[in-house]
């Protein structure tokens, strides 16, 4: 992007790079939030491309949330094009506390940005409506259809700040016009923020300047701004970007090999033995196999699709290996992830790294896997994977059910088992249910009975009762449908 040359220029800007990144998860269990990619590069990676733009030759970054993995990709800015540093905070201070810590690389006026948003917002514009009027913080708004996650802001005819109000209600929104977290400040505004104390720009300082008339203004932007905060978000960013809706070059060093399909020049594919439709972005030693369909979609670096496998609206990362006749619909596939043939993976679903899908597996929509998860060949995954290591293709193992407690044997699962099994039993039927003396036992033998009521089975409950009773008991009887027993091996 070239430089944008205005009368005066911000030569220092502050990015806000420390969030944990919740809300993303499981794409941020690995990596800090900023280095998420968007388009194939991190978005802080954007956010600077941006700055240099406008004319900043200075970045200070403020760090929390693994800090490391951001200082080794941005290194010294020289590779930018631009001066980094950096700024570890040892605490949450809010967002002006945290901005104060970097008094000492402040000498004049500067700018202040999330490292997390995606925005073509011409900040030279911003800048001159700031100059003109003698403003000592203007905050860059934009409007959105649904402003209760935001700041809602409202401005006098010359731009002053006369009311805002921190993520409202539907009963309290009084307008459409948001506070994008986009600041531009003059130096002494930093003395009004108070040293390692938790300060907020929205909660104190703004409210303060408001207050005292210290010379509030907002600017409303033109153009493309996004809060990349949840998965969702981070999904419709990328179709935004594909679609054209972004002012930002995605496509430096790509080669445009059809409309709206770029390709790095090292990927290797037959363009007259795939289907390429839509919008689509190959990375850098991309291989994509014969009768391959990609729609709407961005592929990482060395991504290895096999023959016949169809992707639409996905975002694949670096170093991952698709099978053949496999298919994948909006979803996000992190790096290093191994995908068997004939595996099917429905809608929002999110993968995170080096995790192993097994040929002919099914995993249902809506569905969040955690990084080196494994899936078997042909198992069928109906829930988020989180704290278990591997789903399995069968729940019965010589005649049981085996897991680890509350992790994959919980007191929801247990739950489901006993309905299920109570279904499959004739009315009228009672099952004589056993367990041993452990807690865990109790608690899954409780949700187990649960489950069974739920269907109208009676239940027999033996309570701790050893196994070999157990089963002489249901031998004797005729009044059994069933037995179950919960028990616990250490």
């Amino acid at each position: 992007m070239p430089e944008v040359r205005t009368e005066s220029t911000i030569r220092k800007a502050i990015i806000m790079a420390g969030g944990f990144g919740t809300r993303l998860r499981p794409l941020t269990i690995n990596i800090p939030k900023p280095l998420v990619p968007m388009m194939q590069k991190p978005m802080m990676h954007h956010i600077i491309n941006l700055l240099k733009a406008h004319g900043v030759k200075e970045v200070i970054a403020l760090l929390y949330f693994q800090p490391d993995a951001i200082r080794n990709y941005f290194g010294d800015g020289r590779r930018f094009g631009i001066k980094m540093n950096y700024i570890q905070a040892d605490a949450d201070y809010g967002t002006a506390g945290s901005v104060r810590n970097a008094y000492e690389f402040i000498d004049d006026r500067f700018i202040v940005i999330s490292g997390d948003v995606l925005t073509d917002f011409d900040l030279s514009k911003a800048l001159e409506f700031h100059i003109k009027r003698n403003a000592k913080a203007t905050m860059i708004l934009t409007r959105v259809k649904n402003p209760l996650a935001f700041g809602v802001v409202i401005t006098e005819k010359d731009g002053r700040v006369s009311r805002f109000l921190e993520k409202p209600s539907w009963g309290e929104v009084f307008s459409d016009t948001i506070n994008t977290g986009i600041y531009i400040l003059e130096r002494e505004v930093m003395d009004w923020i108070p040293y390692r104390e938790e300060y907020d720009f929205s909660k104190d300082l703004f409210p303060r300047m408001l207050r005292e008339n210290l010379g509030l203004y907002g600017y409303v932007a033109d153009g493309y701004w996004r809060d990349v905060g949840t998965l969702p978000e981070y999904q419709e960013a990328h179709l935004d970007c594909l679609h054209g809706r972004v002012n930002l070059d995605f496509y430096e060093g790509y080669e445009k090999i059809a409309a709206g399909i770029y390709a790095h020049k090292s990927a290797k594919f037959d363009l007259d033995a795939v289907k390429l439709s839509g919008s689509v972005l190959i990375g850098k030693g991309a291989k994509l196999g014969k009768g391959v369909s990609l729609h709407n979609s961005v592929i990482g670096e060395n991504v290895s699709i096999g023959d016949g496998s169809s992707l639409s609206k996905t975002v694949v990362w670096n170093d991952t290996v698709i099978g053949k006749n496999t298919t994948i619909h909006l979803a996000v596939i992190c790096s290093g992830t191994k995908i068997g043939n004939d595996v099917k993976i429905e809608e929002q679903v999110f993968i995170a790294d080096k995790c192993v899908i097994g040929d002919g597996a099914t995993i249902k929509s809506s569905i969040k896997i955690w990084p080196e998860k494994e899936i078997e060949a042909g198992a069928i995954l109906t829930q988020s994977l989180i704290w278990e290591s591997k789903w399995s293709r069968e729940l019965f193992t010589a005649s049981r059910i085996t897991g680890l407690a509350n992790i994959e044997i919980s007191p929801e699962f247990a739950a489901k088992i006993g309905a299920a099994f109570g279904t499959i039993l004739p009315e009228g039927a009672t099952v004589c249910v056993s367990r041993d003396v452990d807690n865990v036992s109790r608690m899954v033998n409780r949700a187990l009975i649960a489950g069974l009521l739920s269907t109208g089975v009676s239940v027999n409950d033996l309570q701790a009762t050893p196994i070999p009773i157990a089963r002489h008991r249901l031998k004797n009887s005729t009044e059994f449908g069933g037995r179950a027993c919960s028990q616990v091996s250490i």
